[in-house]
């Protein structure tokens, strides 16, 4: 569907569901200044308008011009192309980029779909990706631990510019600063090595699927995680729901593969810590551009502002 034929759609169910009548090219506007339950119902209904298949499922993600999800049989064929057109940008934007593998979902993709007749919101992603989220959540609290650190104001924070005002937060971890940084760089990094290493094992085990109901707040939310490339192959976009139940693998071998993972993380975390603490030497800085971050007025007010079932 294109932007123009959304906008009239969207214009159409302001005007039905919630009696708003706008014209259709501010619709979008619109619908994002609604409270949210408000938009939980124009999301149902507009599913229902723009979803494909058994299960009326729609991705909420970027499509080229002219591009929606008919135009890809299966997940793996969506995946493929954003992968190839990643790797086409990169290449042409990022100074001597080195090319990099294919594997499955290297980055969550959000979807709608209709289960057990009830709107839900899903994320689709990998196992590896799934468990180097993971991985970088508790590890970012463990280095909380072994280099307590807050955000402070710096000295230009709230400066006025002619476009807005300076965003200048500092980090203070009681003099070691220079350190936290660098076990934040290598922590990055180490999770780049995982994820390929991760997603390299995946491959060699049969496809399965990894599905979990993570509804909360009165908001229904299903999690699907697949393991490989040949498991993405095998879940077409019209029979999404039956293809990845007839691969389903119970949720305890997610948790099984983090525990795992994260005992080695954790031993990785510890040694890098001790190694940086002996090691490292805060006179030499590595090069870097500095970055000036200018907030435009207003820029919060959608994040301030409370829905009306809080009210």
């Amino acid at each position: 569907m294109s932007e123009t034929a959304s906008n009239r759609v969207d214009a159409v169910l302001l005007g039905e569901l919630q009696g708003m009548a706008c014209a259709p090219e501010n619709a979008r506007d619109v619908w994002r200044d609604l409270p949210l339950s408000a938009v939980n119902d124009l999301n149902w209904a507009k599913l229902l308008t723009t979803g494909i298949g058994e299960d009326m499922i729609w991705l909420n993600e970027s499509m080229a011009e002219n591009v929606s999800l008919l135009d890809f049989g299966t997940l793996h064929d969506y995946d493929v192309d954003d992968y190839l057109f990643q790797e086409e940008v990169n290449g042409r934007e990022i100074e001597g980029y080195q090319k990099r593998e294919y594997y499955a979902l290297r980055f969550p993709r959000w979807a709608r779909l209709i289960i057990d007749d009830k709107l839900h919101y899903a994320t689709l992603s990998s196992l590896a990706t799934h468990v180097t989220d993971q991985l970088e959540e508790q590890g970012q609290d463990m280095i909380q631990r072994l280099l307590p650190h807050e955000y402070v104001h710096g000295k230009n924070h709230g400066k006025q510019e002619k476009d807005g005002v300076l965003w200048d937060m500092q980090v203070d971890a009681g003099g070691l600063e220079q350190q936290l940084e660098e076990l934040e760089r290598q922590w990055f990094h180490y999770l780049q090595q995982r994820w390929t290493e991760l997603s390299q094992s995946f491959t060699h085990d049969a496809p399965a699927v990894f599905m979990k109901d993570t509804s909360e707040h009165g908001e229904a939310n299903y999690l699907f995680l697949f393991n490989n490339a040949v498991a993405l192959e095998r879940t077409r976009w019209r029979q999404f729901l039956s293809d990845c139940r007839q691969m389903e693998k119970t949720f305890s071998e997610v948790e099984r593969h983090l525990e795992q993972a994260w005992k080695q993380a954790e031993n990785w975390l510890q040694e890098a810590h001790q190694n940086i603490l002996q090691n490292y030497d805060p006179r030499v800085t590595r090069l870097r551009k500095k970055r000036k971050i200018v907030i435009a007025p207003g820029a919060f007010d959608s994040l301030l502002r409370p829905d009306e079932d809080d009210q």
